[in-house]
C-alpha cells in the first residue's frame, strides 16, 4: 500500500513574519506554491497526500487541487499530527510541513526508506521537526519551538535524518534571504516580485 504524506496547513494567509518583506496576496500565493511543491515531492516519492486542516477555505482549495483532505480537529498541531496517523490505517505515513521550498521527491523518498516501525525524525535548521514519520499506529507528537529534542526524547530510539533540504524551514525574513542565495531556491522569484 501507498503510504500517506501529510501536510498540516492551518490556514492560506499564514507566513506572517514574512510581513515585512511580502505583502497578505504574496504571502497567500507563496503558502499555496509551497504546498502544491510539497505534495508534488511527496506524490513523486510514491505516498498519496492529504492537507490536514480545520479551515474551509483550505479545505475547498485542496480540493480543487485534487488532494485529499483529514479533517483537523482544530486543537493544536499534535491533533492534527494524530489525526493524519490515524487515517494511515496502517501504512506508513509521515507528517511533513508544507514551508520546507527546497524539498524534492529524493528527498522524501530518502525519509520513506528509512521508515519502519522505528520512527524517522528530521529536524529544522531552527530546532523544530520538519517530517515525522513511522508505521506504527501512535506517536507521541510534541510539536511546538524546540520541537525536535522533545520528539527524540519522547522516542529515542527514533533515527535521524539530517538533510539541508529537509532542515530549511521558510519562516522568517533570514529564511527566505538564504532560500533566495540556496541552489534550487530561485523558483521562489515570482512570488516575491509579484504584487
Amino acid at each position: 500500500m501507498r503510504p500517506l504524506a501529510a501536510i498540516p496547513v492551518r490556514s492560506l494567509e499564514g507566513m506572517s513574519r514574512l510581513g515585512d518583506r511580502l505583502n497578505a496576496r504574496q504571502r497567500s500565493k507563496l503558502t499555496q506554491a509551497l504546498i502544491l511543491r510539497t505534495a508534488a515531492a511527496c506524490n513523486g516519492a510514491g505516498a498519496d497526500v492529504a492537507v490536514v486542516t480545520a479551515d474551509a477555505a483550505v479545505s475547498t482549495w485542496a480540493a480543487d487541487h485534487d488532494i485529499e483532505v483529514l479533517v483537523d480537529p482544530g486543537r493544536d498541531l499534535d491533533a492534527a499530527a494524530q489525526t493524519a496517523v490515524a487515517a494511515a490505517h496502517g501504512r506508513t505515513w509521515l507528517v511533513v510541513h508544507g514551508d520546507l521550498p527546497l524539498l524534492t521527491h529524493r528527498d522524501a523518498t530518502a525519509v520513506l526508506t528509512r521508515c519502519g516501525p522505528v520512527p524517522v525524525l528530521a529536524p529544522s535548521h531552527d530546532g523544530g521537526t520538519s517530517v515525522v514519520a513511522a508505521t506504527a499506529d501512535s506517536f507521541p507528537f510534541r510539536y511546538g519551538p524546540g520541537s525536535f529534542h522533545r520528539h527524540l526524547a519522547a522516542a529515542p530510539a527514533a533515527r535521524v535524518l539530517i538533510h539541508p533540504r529537509l532542515a530549511m524551514d521558510l519562516d522568517t525574513p533570514r529564511d527566505l534571504t538564504h532560500v533566495r542565495q540556496t541552489r534550487g531556491g530561485t523558483w521562489l522569484e515570482p512570488f516575491l516580485t509579484a504584487g
